[in-house]
């Protein structure tokens, strides 16, 4: 088993997460605009949730309605929540990719109350500059807090085999993000999935079906602890 973790997690195939299917054709593209409108619509009681993420959030090789942010969509309204979650996940999306496709995002699907932030993990596959993305992540963080939307940053972890220093600051990214915007971290969007084989593809890198449901699972108990999530259900629910 500790051999085929180590094959699996080479280069090459650490390169699926990165690129994988040349950033799949879902329904985002790559425009700016930075003059978005943010006023919600007051025939609306939903609570509309954006998930801005990477082929995790996107459901790399299986339906997007098995994706975790669908599956989490369900989960919350069978427990009577009145809530919508937009999926915005492109596999192969860094951090900054993310960033430049959040206004167009915004104006097509939008308004949002709060956004599902997951994204860096092909950063951090790719070891791309911690700073740089950390300042991509800041941006989106700000930009919807300026829009007035709650943020939920989902973190990320690298395996272990990575060049220690390197996994250490990338990993600390995130509490510290958490720790200067005020916002709710969820500590490793993958906890309870990574790297175990009846819950992953055979890349043991993206969940199948299954382990989307657990992380939607996980995610749907984290949100409804959390008060700002709280305040938003509840004011959508007057």
């Amino acid at each position: 088993m500790k051999k085929l973790l180590t094959t699996l997690l080479s280069s090459s195939m650490l390169s699926i997460l990165a690129l994988s299917a040349a950033r799949m054709p879902v329904v985002f593209a790559n425009k700016i605009d930075s003059n978005v409108n943010s006023v919600k619509s007051p025939e609306s009681k939903n609570l509309r949730i954006l998930a801005l993420g990477d082929s995790l959030s996107a459901g790399y090789r299986i339906d997007q309605g098995l994706s975790f942010p669908m599956q989490l969509e369900k989960l919350l309204v069978q427990e009577g929540h009145l809530v919508t979650i937009v999926n915005a996940g492109v596999s192969g999306d860094t951090a900054k990719q993310g960033l430049q496709r959040m206004d167009w995002v915004i104006r097509r699907s939008g308004p949002f109350d709060a956004i599902l932030l997951e994204l860096g993990a092909n950063d951090g596959l790719r070891q791309n500059s911690v700073v740089a993305m950390k300042d991509s992540l800041s941006k989106i963080i700000e930009k919807s807090q300026g829009l007035g939307m709650k943020v939920f940053l989902l973190g990320i972890k690298l395996p272990t085999n990575f060049d220690k220093k390197y996994r250490l600051e990338f990993e600390a990214t995130f509490p510290a993000l958490a720790k200067k915007f005020q916002i709710p971290l969820y500590p490793f969007v993958l906890e309870g999935v990574a790297q175990k084989e009846e819950y992953n593809l055979s890349d043991l890198l993206h969940p199948n079906k299954e382990g989307h449901a657990i992380i939607a699972e996980k995610l749907k108990n984290w949100l409804l602890k959390q008060k700002s999530f709280q305040q938003l259900l509840s004011e959508a629910s007057r």
